[in-house]
C-alpha cells in the first residue's frame, strides 16, 4: 500500500468522515424515536462499548497488519486449515456484498440533501412530498456518484483526505451553532422532554438492541470491513486504539446533538413525519418556515448535511473498489455499474414511479435488509475472519498491546464480541424483529 494517511489525524478525520454522516442525522433521529427516545441511548452506548469500538480497532489493526484487501487476506489466510477455501471466500464476500448494497442507497440519501440544498437555493421551499413528486433527484445522484468516483481515483492523500480534512470540522461547527438556534425556540426543552422520554419501557424490548446494534454498527462503519480497508493505509498501527476512542465519541456527539437538535425543530413546526421523513420532512419544512434567513440556513444546512454524507459514500466506495479489485477492471466497473443502477431504483422508489420490492419502496426495503437485519450478520463475518482466520495475536503486538495483555486481548475479540453479536441476533429474532 503505498498511498497511506500523512497523519494520525488524517486519518481520525477520515475515520469521522466516514462515521458521521446520514447515518447520524438522517438515521440516528428516527431510530431513536421509534425506540424509547433517549431511552435509545443506554443499548446504544452498551452496543457500541462492547462491540463498536473493539470492532474498530480489530478490523483496522487487521487491515495494518495484512496490507491486502479484507477478501485476498481471508481467501490467503493459513489458521483453521479445515475451512475450506471456497467457505472461506463465500465468508469474505459476504462483508463486501453488505456494505456494497448499503453505498447503493446511502448514494441516493446523499443525492436527497443535494437536491434540497438547491432548491433552497433556487428560492424554493422543498419538501419530502415535493421530492416524491419528481424526477430531478436522479440527476443529483448522477452528479454525486460521478464526483465520489473522481475523489475516489485520486487516491486516500490527494482525495479523501483532503476532502475529509475541510468538511469534517466544518460540519460540527454548524450542527453545534444550529442546535444552540433550536434551544432558543419556545418550550424547546419541555417539547424535547415530551418527545424524547415518553417509552422507557422500549430499554426492555429485544428489538431495541437489536436496532442499537445495527445502528452502531451503521453510524460507525464497522462490521462491514471498511475500517479494514481505511487501516491498510496507516503507517503506525500504535495510533489505532486511541484512534477508535475519538472517532466514537465525535459519532456519538453528533448523532446525539442531530437527535436533540432535529427533535426540537420538528416540535417547533408540529411535525408528527416518523421514519426516512423525519430528518428530510421536520427539517425542511422549519427552514422554510424562517423566510429569507431560514432558506439561507436551509441551503447551508443540506449543503453541508451533503459533504457529510459525501464523506460516508467515499468511505465505502473505497472499501468497494479494493475489496473487488482481486476480480480485474471489468469485474470492479461491472460492480460499480450495478450499484448505480441500484442506486437509480432507490431514487425511483420515492418518484412518481413508486418502484417497490417486496410491496415496500426499494430503498426502504434496502435499508432493512442491509442496513439493520443483515448488518449484525456481517458484524459477526468480520469478527470470525479477524480474530479466528487472520493472524490477531501479531495485531496486538503491529498496535503496540503490552504483552500481559494479550490473554485479555485474546479473549476479547475471540469470545467477547462474537458472543455479544450472537446474543443480540438471538434473542431480537426469538421476539421477533419485525
Amino acid at each position: 500500500m503505498g498511498d497511506k494517511w500523512s497523519s494520525k489525524k488524517a486519518f481520525v478525520l477520515a475515520s469521522i468522515g466516514a462515521a458521521v454522516g446520514l447515518g447520524n442525522i438522517w438515521r440516528f433521529p428516527y431510530i431513536a424515536s421509534e425506540h424509547g427516545g433517549l431511552w435509545f441511548l443506554l443499548p446504544y452506548l452498551v452496543c457500541l462499548a462492547i462491540v463498536g469500538i473493539p470492532l474498530f480497532v480489530l478490523e483496522a489493526g487487521q487491515g495494518f497488519l495484512n496490507r491486502k484487501s479484507f477478501f485476498k487476506s481471508v481467501e490467503g489466510s493459513t489458521n483453521l486449515k479445515f475451512i475450506k477455501k471456497q467457505l472461506r471466500r463465500a465468508i469474505g464476500l459476504f462483508p463486501i456484498l453488505v456494505s456494497t448494497v448499503i453505498l447503493a442507497y446511502y448514494s441516493a440519501l446523499c443525492a436527497w440533501t443535494l437536491w434540497f440544498a438547491i432548491e433552497f437555493v433556487l428560492g424554493n421551499e422543498p419538501t419530502f412530498a415535493l421530492l416524491q413528486q419528481s424526477y430531478t433527484p436522479l440527476v443529483a445522484f448522477a452528479v454525486v456518484f460521478a464526483c465520489a468516483l473522481y475523489v475516489s481515483m485520486r487516491g486516500i492523500s490527494n482525495g479523501i483526505e483532503i476532502a475529509s480534512g475541510y468538511l469534517v470540522p466544518l460540519l460540527f461547527v454548524f450542527l453545534l451553532l444550529l442546535f444552540a438556534y433550536s434551544l432558543t425556540l419556545p418550550d424547546a426543552i419541555l417539547g424535547l422532554a415530551d418527545r424524547l422520554l415518553s417509552e422507557p419501557q422500549k430499554v426492555l424490548d429485544a428489538r431495541t438492541w437489536y436496532y442499537a446494534l445495527s445502528q452502531v454498527l451503521f453510524s460507525l462503519s464497522v462490521g462491514y470491513g471498511i475500517m479494514y480497508t481505511y487501516g491498510m493505509h496507516l503507517k503506525s498501527g500504535r495510533v489505532v486504539f486511541s484512534s477508535g476512542v475519538q472517532v466514537a465519541g465525535a459519532d456519538t456527539a453528533a448523532a446525539v446533538v442531530s437527535l436533540f437538535t432535529i427533535s426540537i425543530m420538528a416540535a417547533a413546526v408540529s411535525s408528527s413525519a416518523g421514519g426516512f421523513a423525519l430528518s428530510f420532512e421536520a427539517l425542511p419544512a422549519f427552514f422554510a418556515a424562517g423566510g429569507l434567513v431560514g432558506s439561507i440556513v436551509g441551503t447551508a444546512f443540506f449543503l453541508l448535511l451533503f459533504c457529510a454524507a459525501f464523506t460516508s459514500v467515499l468511505s465505502m466506495l473505497e472499501h468497494t473498489s479494493i475489496s473487488v479489485s482481486f476480480a480485474g477492471k471489468r469485474a470492479k466497473w461491472a460492480v460499480l455499474a450495478g450499484v448505480f443502477m441500484l442506486g437509480i431504483l432507490s431514487v425511483l422508489s420515492y418518484s412518481p414511479l413508486k418502484v417497490e420490492a417486496f410491496g415496500k419502496p426499494v430503498l426502504d426495503f434496502l435499508d432493512f435488509t442491509f442496513g439493520t437485519f443483515l448488518a449484525p450478520f456481517s458484524a459477526l463475518a468480520i469478527v470470525f475472519c479477524c480474530a479466528y482466520l487472520l493472524p490477531h495475536r501479531k495485531v496486538a503486538r503491529a498496535m503496540g498491546v503490552p504483552k500481559r495483555y494479550w490473554g485479555l486481548f485474546e479473549v476479547a475479540f475471540q469470545k467477547g464480541i462474537p458472543a455479544a453479536l450472537l446474543l443480540l441476533i438471538f434473542f431480537s429474532q426469538l421476539f421477533g424483529l419485525y
